[in-house]
């Protein structure tokens, strides 16, 4: 059985004019090794490893599960959704097909596909038709299962069937496609899909009359050296169908003889070992008239004695940093004219200077050409590097405020020719180490750091700065040999009492009872890591009187240091008041008598002449006498 079907056929349409309305019908066999087949495409792809495809299969390696033999001649077209993940899908797609001559006339794709009684998954072929060789916006024309007993489109047996698909009449231009798809359904349990002997209706445009040989051209026309090459195009010509396009040479222009040349464009390498001129023409025939139409005769100079000019690049290779805004200047000599490849990053992509700002690193090609025409090259790189690698460590990120901590950065090393790194730091230090203070609640510091070729890397590090303590107490005295201690300074995350009687606390405000009347050098820790502590001590005399929890009720000073003076305040109004204040040595300083005094107002107790030191603040009054604590700093 032949496969492969080409013809043409009149249908008895009554002639028009000089128009004839001609059908062609064109197959494919898959006789070829070249898979696809010329003017085929293989469009999409199921995505990842065993996704399945188009294949070629012939009669010495048949098709398997199901197994397959060719309809006809020795090749068949496979695809592999035999163990493909579900849903997979390839698509071939057809050479154009001319329909400009259609009309009102039928038009139909056909094909052959084994259909199985063995896998029975839903394994499929579905054709389309469209204006592009793409499933996007195209028409759906039907589709096959695999499995023989799916009633779609009928229910058959084991073996080959054939089947059509009308061209929907919309189509009429000049540039139309069909589309194969295929669809793995079943995964692992499927079976893989074989078609043969596709076939297709065309209505093309013929030629008639004489036809137009265009344009001819070269893209050089002047060869330097003894052999180089040239790309020879045919341009404007008549292309309907029916139109065949030879070439002839000639060395003298007067003597032609025929190449191989069929196509529009052709590129060849032009010797000058069979002379120093190649002449070129084109000749275009229109089969169905017979007649031709010879194009303009082009002239190649091959000189042997010509040399390419040596190009020369500065830099000959260049290293842009990655984020750069500016790009790196390359300046092209030794020849009158430039063109750069590829253009990407280029400022322009002619002249002897431009400017490269890739995003990747590039290699760039410049092509200079001499006064005679001469062609030479140079390439030059452009390289993207990255700012070093550094890592910025400091020996403590919280120190206490005023304290310095070591700041280091480090630079990772990098492979290829040493680097020399150059460091510049806010806190204008340019080694690779430098101190920081701890200012306030944080301070940032910033590292500079470039490498040979300039490229930049910015680290900042953060120091956290902790407030220094401040101990200062108040104690009010509750009645006998019980006192209240207050903490009164600043900055303190935690405090700590002791009582030198082998109690402690380490309370803010703790309430403690003396068992025994005495003098007690109390200790007050005020700490707040990392900073270091603030200790203070002062004497506290205890005697068991007093009747009431508190003489004097909300007693209260301030401030506490005091410098010039300090303010005593309590609630109410007391009458035959005594105010005396007591050195660390139970010595009296200072004593003060009042008929009548309002506690809200309260009572003042010079301090500018008193040395620094702590001291104990004593009212006594009718209830009985209350201590203060009070430290003097000046």
């Amino acid at each position: 059985m032949k496969k492969i079907l080409t013809y043409a056929m009149s249908l008895g349409l009554a002639f028009l004019g000089s128009d004839l309305m001609a059908q062609t019908v064109t197959g494919q066999g898959f006789e070829g090794t070249a898979f696809p087949p010329a003017g085929w495409q293989t469009v999409g792809f199921g995505g990842g490893p065993g996704a399945p495809t188009w294949s070629r299969r012939t009669t010495a390696n048949a098709g398997t599960t199901p197994a397959c033999t060719p309809f006809g001649g020795a090749g068949m077209a496979r695809f592999s959704s035999r163990g493909a993940t579900a849903g997979g899908t390839q698509t071939l797609g057809s050479p154009v097909i001319d329909l400009s001559k259609r009309g009102s006339a039928n038009s139909y794709i056909s094909l052959y596909m084994f259909r199985d009684t063995v896998y029975n998954t839903d394994d499929s072929v579905t054709v389309w038709f469209n204006t592009s060789r793409s499933l996007t916006g195209a028409k759906r024309l039907g589709g096959i299962t695999r499995y023989a007993k799916k009633t779609y489109p009928d229910s058959v047996a084991h073996g080959w069937y054939k089947y059509s698909f009308a061209i929907p009449s919309s189509f009429t231009g000049t540039t139309n496609y069909f589309l194969i798809q295929a669809t793995a359904r079943g995964g692992a349990s499927g079976g893989n899909i074989f078609i043969d002997s596709v076939t297709w209706d065309a209505y093309p445009t013929f030629c008639e009359g004489k036809p137009d040989a265009g344009t001819l051209s070269a893209s050089t026309y002047y060869v330097c050296g003894a052999v180089g090459p040239s790309t020879i195009t045919l341009a404007g010509n008549t292309a309907s169908t029916g139109i065949s396009i030879k070439y002839e040479t000639s060395t003298d222009s007067a003597t032609f003889t025929t190449n191989a040349w069929t196509t529009n464009v052709n590129t060849a390498n032009f010797s000058a070992a069979i002379g120093k001129y190649r002449y070129i023409r084109a000749i275009v025939t229109c089969a169905s008239s017979g007649q031709i139409d010879t194009s303009n005769c082009i002239r190649i100079w091959i000189d042997n004695t010509a040399t390419p000019p040596t190009i020369t690049v500065t830099p000959n290779n260049a290293t842009l940093c990655a984020g750069a805004t500016t790009g790196v200047k390359l300046v092209a000599s030794g020849a009158l004219t430039y063109s750069w490849t590829p253009t990407t990053g280029l400022s322009s992509n002619t002249g002897d200077t431009i400017y490269a700002l890739p995003t990747t690193s590039t290699f760039y090609t410049v092509a200079g050409i001499d006064d005679k025409g001469c062609t030479g090259q140079r390439n030059v790189a452009v390289q993207i590097q990255n700012g070093p690698n550094v890592t910025l460590t400091a020996t403590d990120t919280m120190v206490c405020e005023g304290d310095s901590v070591q700041l280091t950065a480090t630079v990772a090393p990098v492979g290829g020719p040493p680097q020399t790194y150059t460091y510049a730091w806010s806190t204008g230090s340019t080694t690779s180490t430098t101190f920081a203070k701890a200012n306030g609640a944080s301070s940032s510091y910033q590292v500079s750091v470039k490498n040979t070729a300039g490229c930049e890397t910015i680290k900042t590090k953060t120091i956290y700065g902790v407030l220094k303590p401040s101990a200062a107490y108040k104690v009010t005295s509750l009645g006998g040999r019980k006192f209240q201690f207050e903490f009164t300074g600043s900055n303190a995350a935690n405090v700590y009492w002791n009582y030198s009687d082998g109690n402690e606390s380490f309370q803010p405000k703790p309430t403690y009872t003396f068992s025994a009347d005495g003098t007690f050098k109390i200790m007050l820790i005020a700490n707040n890591p990392p900073c270091l502590s603030d200790t203070m001590y002062f004497d506290l005399k205890v005697t068991n009187v007093g009747t009431r929890a508190q003489a004097l009720m909300n007693l209260n000073m301030m401030p506490n240091p005091a410098s010039d003076q300090v303010l005593v305040k309590f609630n109410g109004v007391e009458a035959n008041l005594e105010v005396m204040l007591v050195d660390a040595l139970g010595r009296e300083v200072y004593r003060q008598s009042y008929s009548s005094v309002n506690g809200n107002q309260g009572v003042v107790i010079p301090t500018n002449t008193l040395t620094e030191g702590l001291y104990q603040v004593r009212i006594k009054s009718k209830e009985g006498i209350s201590s203060l604590g009070l430290q003097v700093a000046h």
